[in-house]
């Protein structure tokens, strides 16, 4: 978030990073720091950013987050 840089760049002035972030510090934060959650705010914040036509690089390398494995959404 500080540099705003990285896998979600060209979509930060397509769609608002900020209430994701909020909504993510606090659900993380309420779960003890659960992965799965911040794995899941990512995967929604990548699809409502390619959604609105923002182009979105791996994101879930960097995160640590693996890609659903019956799913082929974001």
């Amino acid at each position: 978030k500080k540099s705003f840089q990285g896998p979600f760049k060209a979509c930060h002035d397509v769609v608002k990073p900020k209430d994701f972030y909020r909504n993510c510090l606090y659900d993380v934060c309420m779960s003890d720091g659960a992965k799965k959650i911040l794995c899941q705010v990512l995967e929604a914040y990548a699809a409502t950013c390619k959604k609105h036509g923002a182009v979105v690089h791996d994101w879930r390398t960097p995160s640590g987050c693996r890609k659903p494995r019956s799913s082929s959404w974001v």
